[in-house]
């Protein structure tokens, strides 16, 4: 029988109970300086035995090799401080951890004992700059190097989402037939992981993608909330036979003292609460931060006490008292995904408290000439009325369906669902998600941006909301679109990354030239995107001159310049603008799923008359 076998029996008859936390055990007994336990793997290779050893004897079944941060980024470091010879690689660093656990097992075998052995794998070190390719192709090195060693069983664990993870589990299925794969995954006391994704989303997707032998919990938060989680996952969604779950709580939360972290809870506590778990039907049981041997112990005690008469207790589902609202009607949507052209008409917010240019602007609007109207949120990083409350407030008193934008820069990732709920609570339906222009540098002194996401991330979470609260009456989000920017086939890249973090339509940059449509049709044609092409009338000679010369990210050709005589009036540039804003829609007609217009100095009239003019030649 394998050992891919064996352990698929084992856990059929058993809850399989799993060791504790080696990095903050270690750190705990071990008072010199060391960068992490896994570069004891390397000097102190009896303490890190010993210490599987201890949580085997404490009745440890499942044994995680002491690799949890054997990474790139961890080898380069130990390789700075100690130096590495020539033709050490990481391949050779991982296998100093897994075969410590291995040789533990081992020993465990010939006392009679049933250890398996699982090759532990943890988040890699990413940065802003780290494409995504390079951060998969370190978990495969990873990979590569324990099916080297013959791992038959692995861990991931401590992962934000699933993303990586299923792309790391297919890579190893694609290896290794016969594996048992285990996925856990880190949040907070909130639900939320480090990357903005709420548990019920991560924990779905991971189970749906039949990827994983076990799916569950490890580290972030101590049994009670871990019992919390699990008893919410399943009054919403039922637990598939074929699937282990898995909880691996710390033992509380972490307090610092005399410099040195310490976990609190104690033993006995964390026992009591540890074993409502499996009553909830969790099959691999264990500990992460601050669990030492005397935690595992009293576990397994308990185990051994309860297990032969355990009944699995499922949480009860409880109807909802409070009724569903009724959703809130989005004609703008409904539009799009019939496949009608929209218009959209964007507002800027003032930068004072004076509302009165903005708001007659969308009252002049009110007769139906837009579809939606869109809020800018800062552009430039220069702070205007916030596009939220703005966008509550135009919504109200014209009825109009609004559009806010929502920038990266200026909020963090409690200020942005906070925002984001404030906002739903009243009505609002549609968002366009934008990164946000950086702060200025002679402002970077006094005013820091923020930054917790960029428009992709922020996408994704947005989904991981609408899935979590929005059931039935979703956001519906876009994005930005820069045509102008670098290769065609880069630009759809980026789009298709959108799309795939629920990304609706986008919003491009003004069009002027028949070359940009052309651009335009080909990423529609890559992506299967709806996009709403960017207008922005040019109102006089100077502002024509200055959106092409000082304007980033905007093309404006010659023959459009040529256009704008610099001795003409306001009637007469604002005629040209019509003719050439109806030139460009009627280029892109084939295109776009609708327009994006940009209001120059609160001219809502003139995008009223290149509406109404497009419309009267049309019929």
């Amino acid at each position: 029988m394998t050992e891919y076998q064996k352990i698929k029996q084992y856990s059929k008859e058993n809850v399989l109970l799993t060791d504790g936390a080696m990095g903050t055990y270690f750190d705990e007994i071990v008072r010199e300086h060391a960068l992490c336990s896994e570069e004891a793997n390397l000097f102190q290779r009896e303490t890190i035995l010993q210490i599987h050893r201890e949580y085997i004897e404490a009745g440890a079944v499942l044994l995680r090799s002491n690799t949890f941060s054997a990474n790139r980024k961890t080898f380069q470091e130990i390789c700075e401080k100690h130096g590495c010879r020539e033709g050490y690689t990481l391949a050779k660093f991982i296998e100093a951890g897994y075969t410590l656990a291995v040789q533990a097992k081992e020993e465990a075998a010939r006392q009679g004992k049933t250890v398996f052995v699982a090759a532990d794998i943890g988040p890699v070190y990413e940065d802003s700059d780290r494409k995504k390719e390079e951060t998969i192709k370190e978990y495969q090195e990873i990979a590569d190097a324990f099916l080297e060693l013959g791992a038959d069983i692995f861990v991931m664990e401590t992962f934000p989402d699933e993303r990586d993870m299923l792309q790391v589990a297919q890579y190893i299925r694609k290896k290794k037939k016969e594996v048992f794969l285990i996925g856990q995954f880190s949040f907070v006391p909130t639900g939320y992981s480090r990357t903005g994704y709420h548990y019920k989303t991560v924990i779905k997707k991971a189970v749906d993608s039949h990827l994983l032998d076990a799916v569950g919990f490890n580290c972030g938060v101590g049994a009670a909330h871990m019992e919390k989680f699990l008893s919410e996952y399943l009054r919403t969604y039922t637990w598939p036979e074929d699937v282990l779950l898995t909880a691996l709580p710390n033992c509380g939360y972490p307090q610092i003292i005399r410099g040195r972290v310490v976990y609190s809870e104690s033993v006995k506590y964390f026992g009591q609460k540890a074993m409502r778990l499996p009553e909830l039907g969790v099959g691999i049981l264990g500990g992460c931060c601050g669990t030492t041997p005397a935690y595992i112990e009293e576990i397994s005690r308990q185990l051994n006490k309860k297990e032969k008469h355990m009944v699995i207790r499922m949480p009860e589902k409880k109807q909802k008292k409070e009724k569903t609202p009724k959703p809130v009607k989005n004609t703008f949507r409904e539009k799009l995904e019939r496949g009608e052209s929209v218009i959209a008409v964007e507002l800027d917010p003032p930068f004072d408290s004076l509302t009165e240019k903005m708001m007659d602007g969308a009252r002049m609007l009110m007769g139906g000439e837009a579809d939606i109207l869109t809020i800018a949120d800062s552009p430039l990083a220069r702070s205007r009325a916030d596009s939220l409350l703005t966008a509550v407030k135009i919504q109200k008193e014209t009825g109009i369906p609004v559009m806010p934008h929502l920038s990266c820069r200026d909020r963090n990732r409690i200020a942005i669902r906070s925002g984001v709920l404030g906002a739903y609570i009243n009505d609002i339906r549609n968002m366009l998600i934008v990164t946000g222009d950086p702060v200025g540098r002679d402002e970077r002194e006094f005013t820091r941006s923020v930054f917790d996401f960029n428009s992709i991330k922020l996408m994704a979470f947005m989904e991981s909301l609408n899935e979590e609260l929005f059931h039935g009456d979703t956001w519906y989000y876009g994005g930005a679109l820069n045509q102008n920017g670098a290769r065609k086939e880069k630009i759809a890249e980026r789009m298709k990354r959108k799309m795939d973090a629920g990304c609706k339509f986008f919003l491009t940059q003004p069009v002027y030239a028949e070359e940009d449509i052309e651009k335009l049709s080909w990423l529609r044609e890559q992506t299967g995107a709806k996009i709403l092409i960017g207008i922005l009338p040019l109102v006089s000679y100077r502002n024509a001159l200055f959106i092409k010369n000082e304007m980033p990210g905007i093309y404006v050709p010659d023959q459009i310049l040529s256009q704008y005589s610099p001795e003409g009036s306001r009637e007469e540039w604002e005629e040209t603008a019509v003719k050439i804003s109806q030139k460009i829609m009627e280029a892109g007609k084939d295109t776009g799923a609708g327009y994006y217009f940009m209001t120059p100095f609160h001219r809502v009239s003139l995008i009223k008359k290149i509406i109404e003019v497009t419309n009267h030649d049309e019929r």
